[in-house]
C-alpha cells in the first residue's frame, strides 16, 4: 500500500507504515463526522465489513464509539466455517462439531488459532481511526494533547510531508495510558513519563550508578564538553547529565533509534526546567541507529546503558534492553572511535542478566576497543524472574587513550 490515502472531506493523509495492512487495497476508507458518531452500528458494519472508519468531532463521542465497539469486538471477526468465531457452543452442538471435524483440533492447533483470532480482532479494532493535521493536533473537541504524536506511533519527522495523518483510536489511548503514569526519580528530585514501547525508568540503582559515575568523571571534563547520551529512553540520564555536569557549560547530544524515545525525551525536557535551566546546552537528536545521528560530531563523555539481555527483541518494546548475540553492543564498540576525543570518558551500564558469559564478552570487547576500566560501580537488585532472583548491575567508568595528543 502506499504512504497515502485519498479520504473524502480530509484529503491525502499519510497512513503510517505499521497500519498500512491493515485492511485490503480495495477496503472502503470512510469519514464519520459529527452527528454520523452517534450511528454506532453503522460504524461498527463499516469495520465488519473490512473498512476503515476515521472519527472527528467530539472527543467524549469519540471515545463512546470505541467503548461500544471493544464490547463488540468478538463479533468483528467472521469464523471460516461460517457464523462468528465468539459463539459459544452448547455441549451438544461441539459434540456435532467435533463428530464433523474428525474428533476436534489438536490443542496445539486450537492454541495456534486462539492467538490468530486475537490478532484478527486486534487488526480490526485498530481500522477505528482518528486524523490528525500536519502539525499531529487531532481532529477532535477537545484535542487530547499529544505534541509528538507521530513520533509516538514510531514515524519521525517530517514523514508526513506536510499532510495530515492517521492513528488508531486504541493506539492513542495507549499513548495517553503510558504517559498517565509516573515514575519519581530520586537522583533528579522529580517525576518522568515513559510513552509506549519505551522504557521506563523502574531501577533507582541504575540511575544512581549513573550519578556516582558522572561525579568521577566531572573533574576530568574540560569546560564545553560535548556529553552524548545514546539511547536516551526517556531521557532520565539525559537530564542526570545536566544536573551533575552542566555548570560545565557542556553541551549535551540525545538519540535514540526509536522516534517515541526521542518524543518522550523532548516532554521530559520540557518538564524538566528545574533539573535543566538552559534548556539550549541539550540537543535532542532525529531518531536514529548508533551514531547516524551525530555523525559529524565527536565526544569528551558518551553515557550508554546498553542493552543487557543476549536474545532477540520481540516487539520495539524490547529494543531497548534486548540485544541478540550481542550484536548492538559490538556495533557500538566497532564504531566508537570515530566519535571519541582525546581523554575522552565513557560510561556504559549493562546487567549480568544472561550470565557471566555475556560480561565476560563485553569486557572483551572494551579491551579490545583499547579502553582502559578506571571503575566498575555496581549494585545487586531483585529481578521479577522466577529462575533468577538476582542480578548485578555495573556500570564502566572507561578512558580513551588511543587518541592521546
Amino acid at each position: 500500500m502506499f504512504p497515502f490515502r485519498r479520504i473524502a472531506g480530509v484529503g491525502d493523509v499519510y497512513v503510517p507504515i505499521q497500519y498500512r495492512e491493515l485492511a485490503t487495497e480495495d477496503a472502503s476508507w470512510k469519514l464519520f463526522t459529527d452527528s454520523e458518531l452517534r450511528q454506532f452500528n453503522r460504524i461498527f458494519t463499516h469495520l465488519r465489513r473490512g473498512g476503515v472508519a476515521i472519527l472527528s468531532g467530539d472527543w467524549k463521542q469519540v471515545t463512546d464509539v470505541m467503548e461500544y465497539i471493544e464490547r463488540k469486538k468478538n463479533e468483528l471477526v467472521v469464523s471460516p466455517h461460517g457464523g462468528r468465531r465468539n459463539r459459544k457452543r452448547s455441549g451438544q452442538d461441539k459434540d456435532s462439531w467435533q463428530r464433523r471435524t474428525g474428533g476436534g483440533r489438536r490443542k496445539s492447533d486450537a492454541g495456534l488459532a486462539d492467538v490468530n483470532l486475537t490478532q484478527e480482532r486486534e487488526r480490526a479494532l485498530s481500522r477505528l481511526m482518528c486524523w490528525a493535521d500536519p502539525a499531529g493536533t487531532l481532529q477532535a473537541t477537545p484535542p487530547p494533547h499529544l505534541p509528538y504524536l507521530l513520533e509516538w506511533v514510531g514515524e519521525g519527522q517530517g514523514v508526513n510531508e506536510g499532510r495530515p495523518f492517521l492513528v488508531p483510536i486504541v493506539t492513542i489511548q495507549k499513548i495517553q495510558s503510558a504517559l498517565a503514569e509516573t515514575y519519581p526519580i530520586h537522583a533528579l528530585g522529580g517525576s518522568l513519563v515513559a510513552s509506549d514501547n519505551v522504557l521506563p525508568p523502574h531501577s533507582q540503582e541504575t540511575i544512581e550508578l549513573f550519578q556516582r559515575g558522572l561525579q568521577s568523571v566531572k573533574p576530568h571534563l574540560p569546560c564545553g564538553a560535548t556529553v552524548l547520551d545514546m539511547g536516551c529512553g526517556c531521557g532520565c540520564l539525559t537530564l542526570l547529565a545536566a544536573k551533575e555536569v552542566g555548570d560545565l557549560g557542556v553541551k549535551i547530544y540525545a538519540s535514540d533509534l526509536l522516534p517515541e524515545a526521542v518524543a518522550t525525551t523532548r516532554l521530559n525536557l520540557s518538564c524538566s526546567t528545574d533539573v535543566v535551566s538552559n534548556l539550549s546546552q541539550v540537543r535532542v537528536m532525529s531518531a536514529g541507529d548508533l551514531f547516524q545521528p551525530v555523525s559529524a560530531l565527536r565526544f569528551d563523555l558518551i553515557i550508554f546503558n546498553a542493552p543487557w539481555v543476549v536474545a532477540r527483541a520481540r516487539s520495539r518494546a524490547e529494543i531497548a534492553i534486548h540485544d541478540e548475540r550481542q550484536n548492538t553492543i559490538r556495533r557500538f564498540f566497532d564504531n566508537l572511535p570515530s566519535y571519541l576525543n582525546p581523554r575522552a570518558r565513557l560510561l556504559i551500564g549493562y546487567a549480568d542478566a544472561s550470565g557471566t558469559k555475556a560480561i565476560t564478552c563485553l569486557e572483551a570487547m572494551i579491551q579490545e576497543a583499547r579502553l582502559t576500566i578506571l571503575n566498575r560501580f555496581k549494585a545487586r537488585v531483585a529481578t521479577h524472574r522466577r529462575n533468577r532472583k538476582w542480578e548485578n548491575i555495573t556500570v564502566y567508568e572507561l578512558l580513551n587513550k588511543t587518541l592521546d595528543a
